[in-house]
């Protein structure tokens, strides 16, 4: 358990490959109340305080660990307070084609939904890394926005200048790595394309999650 200083929150993180599947696996069965209730376990351990318990949920993903995520959202397993993908959702091809069939994501548009009405926060985020047989998180993105009727607006500053909405402190720190592109905010969804095209641009997402955590996801929790 990871807890970033200055910020009122527990981050227990799983790591159990680098596929999608291998994550979507991992919560077979009753795998995701056994991680709820060791969390809690610890959170009591830490804190001294005999029945202590996670109040809020922060669901969090960067690359793979989104197989994970989609299994949970389907099931519909536990209440979600905010979502974060960091360059981290994926898609499938129509059968003999590149583009994404009507229906895909489903459970992913929902929330993106509910977020652009003022639902709990969801913080999407992708590069322009390619992939081969599936679609990218650019493609992803793109077909997220399109199923909401959403248009991004075109980013033409250095990531170092990113506009209010974006994490720009992280930005500054990674360079051209976290060069902003393009960005969407509607109610609570929030939109971030960046230009990376490598494993050290997909890496460098990682960075942003702290300046996400303080900027949009707990000052929403706290209101």
């Amino acid at each position: 358990m990871l807890a970033p200083r200055g910020m009122d929150l527990v981050i227990a993180g799983v790591d159990v490959g680098t596929r999608s599947s291998e994550y979507a696996r991992a919560l077979e069965g009753g795998s995701w109340d056994a991680l709820l209730q060791a969390i809690d376990r610890e959170v009591e351990n830490a804190s001294g305080s005999a029945g202590a318990r996670m109040r809020r949920l922060v669901l969090s993903s960067w690359s793979a660990g989104s197989g994970a995520l989609g299994r949970i959202i389907e099931r519909g397993s536990s209440h979600v307070d905010a979502l974060i993908l960091l360059d981290s959702l994926y898609g499938s091809y129509m059968p003999g084609q590149t583009s994404l069939a009507q229906g895909q994501l489903a459970p992913y548009v929902a929330l993106a939904n509910a977020a652009a009405r003022g639902a709990p926060v969801f913080y999407l985020t992708h590069t322009e890394v390619p992939t081969s047989g599936y679609a990218s998180t650019k493609e992803a993105a793109t077909f997220l926005l399109r199923e909401l009727g959403a248009t991004p607006i075109a980013v033409t500053s250095r990531g170092d200048e990113a506009p209010s909405g974006a994490p720009g402190d992280r930005a500054a720190e990674a360079g051209d790595a976290l060069r902003l592109t393009r960005m969407y905010d509607g109610g609570s969804l929030y939109v971030r394309g960046y230009a990376g095209a490598g494993p050290g641009e997909h890496c460098a997402q990682l960075r942003l999650l702290p300046a996400i955590l303080a900027e949009h996801v707990l000052p929403a929790l706290r209101r």
